[in-house]
């Protein structure tokens, strides 16, 4: 997912009825935003353990092909923010990019440095492997029909079609996903959410079951009231990222959305009543 609009999604206007968070609470899905990119180095399996461990409920991940077509979870086109390396994913091999230390860059909010930790990026079949009942949401970087088919080839192989959804910024990328994987459910693409929020009383069936977005969006209020209810009218999830304080979370929680994508897994998950808080 992206983040630019990070800040203003921590800056909701208040809530605007007054249901409990504790009424709320079984009903909204905390997602781990590349496991935390706050709390561990992200997109790797230390993010993923820790946000498990603080009660998170889904796993939201980018990935990249690598130069040999595997499925490598990153977001960056790059590894130069994150590795001891530098240059496109797309031009190592799995076991180069394996051989990286994901941590490289890493301080924590305590001020320690993990870069000693040496932790290596991960493959979609490791993931699936190291957590195989954890729902996870995928983020498809790459625009290409190849990406598309890699990551359904991944989810087949691992009989995963049931704990997935898949979104991606490329609608080229999604449209050939849904194509492979149509057993999978999807998120909206930018286009499909302008769509559902602009023109409401011209839209039929869906082709997604999730919006995964932002609470705005130049200067547009994705996280009205409306907007959530007719969504879900529709049976469609709202969800909302990338939301790192306990004001902004309260906000969506009152409002009933269905997910909150966050780095600051802790807060979310005791808000909630989640883990072991």
């Amino acid at each position: 997912m992206n983040t630019n609009t990070t800040n203003k999604n921590n800056h909701l206007p208040g809530s605007d009825h007054g249901v409990g968070i504790n009424d709320l609470a079984p009903n909204i899905d905390v997602y781990a935003h590349r496991g935390s990119t706050l709390l561990a180095p992200e997109n790797t399996a230390a993010a993923f353990e820790l946000a498990l461990g603080l009660g998170a409920d889904i796993l939201e991940i980018d990935v990249r092909l690598s130069r040999d077509d595997q499925i490598i979870v990153t977001h960056d086109r790059r590894v130069d923010r994150t590795c001891n390396a530098s240059g496109d994913v797309r031009s190592y091999t799995e076991k180069e990019l394996k051989k990286f230390n994901a941590a490289w860059h890493f301080i924590d909010l305590e001020g320690e440095s993990y870069r000693s930790r040496n932790i290596s990026l991960i493959s979609l079949d490791d993931l699936f492997e190291q957590f195989p009942n954890t729902r996870i949401n995928i983020d498809i970087k790459d625009n290409s029909a190849i990406a598309a088919k890699a990551v359904a080839d991944c989810i087949e192989k691992a009989n995963a079609q049931y704990r997935v959804n898949i979104g991606s910024f490329h609608a080229k990328a999604l449209a050939h996903f849904r194509h492979y994987a149509p057993d999978v459910t999807t998120a909206a693409s930018q286009a499909e959410v302008a769509r559902l929020y602009f023109g409401r009383q011209l839209c039929g069936s869906l082709k997604y079951q999730y919006l995964q977005i932002p609470t705005n969006y130049y200067g547009i209020p994705l996280a009205n009231n409306n907007f959530i209810k007719f969504a879900q009218s529709k049976g469609v999830a709202a969800v909302y990222w990338t939301i790192n304080t306990s004001a902004a979370m309260k906000t969506l929680i009152d409002r009933g959305v269905d997910g909150i994508v966050t780095d600051r897994v802790d807060i979310a998950c005791t808000l909630l009543n989640k883990g072991s808080q």
